[in-house]
C-alpha cells in the first residue's frame, strides 16, 4: 500500500496536491486500487501504482493531465475488456460450442436451395401468363375520383 506521500516521491512531484489531481483525473480506473486508512488518508494498491506511472509517463512526454487521462483510459478498456468480465458462470452458460467450417457451410448450403425455391416460385408468379395477373391501371389520373366529393360552389 502506498500513500499519497510515497506516491509523490515515487513519481517525482513536488507536492502532494499534483497527486491528488493525477488521482482524480482517473479516479473510475484507480477505484478498485483506492483504499482508505485512518484519517480517511488515501493508500493505492500496486496495481494502482502501475498506472499512476504509466499516466505520470505520459504527462512526462508532453501530453496534459486530460490528454494523458484519455490515453490511459483508452488503454485500459480496451486491455481489461474480457468476454468473461461480467460474470464467469453465465458467460460460460451461455458460450455456444464451435462449430466446424463444414456444418456452416452446409447450413449455408441448404439456405442458399431455400433462397432459390422461393425465388424460383416468386418468378412463376410474375410471368404473364400466370393466374395472378396484376390489375389493370386506371387511364385517369388519381385525383379524379376526389373530384367527385369536393363541393367548390
Amino acid at each position: 500500500m502506498h500513500t499519497i506521500g510515497m506516491l509523490r516521491r515515487t513519481l517525482g512531484l513536488s507536492s502532494d496536491n499534483q497527486v491528488r489531481n493525477r488521482i482524480e483525473r482517473i479516479k473510475d480506473l484507480l477505484s478498485e486500487h483506492i483504499r482508505r486508512g485512518p484519517n480517511n488518508q488515501l493508500f493505492l494498491t500496486d496495481p494502482g501504482l502501475d498506472l499512476m506511472k504509466q499516466f505520470q509517463d505520459l504527462y512526462d512526454t508532453g501530453l496534459t493531465l486530460t490528454e494523458a487521462s484519455n490515453v490511459i483510459r483508452a488503454t485500459s478498456y480496451q486491455f481489461n475488456v474480457s468476454p468473461l468480465s461480467v460474470s464467469s458462470r453465465s458467460a460460460l452458460n451461455e458460450m455456444k460450442p464451435d462449430r466446424s467450417t463444414v456444418d456452416l457451410a452446409t447450413g449455408l448450403r441448404q439456405e442458399l436451395t431455400q433462397i432459390r425455391a422461393h425465388l424460383s416460385a416468386i418468378e412463376t408468379q410474375l410471368q404473364p401468363g400466370s393466374s395472378c395477373a396484376e390489375p389493370a391501371i386506371d387511364s385517369q389520373p388519381w385525383w379524379t375520383h376526389l373530384r367527385e366529393d369536393i363541393d367548390v360552389t
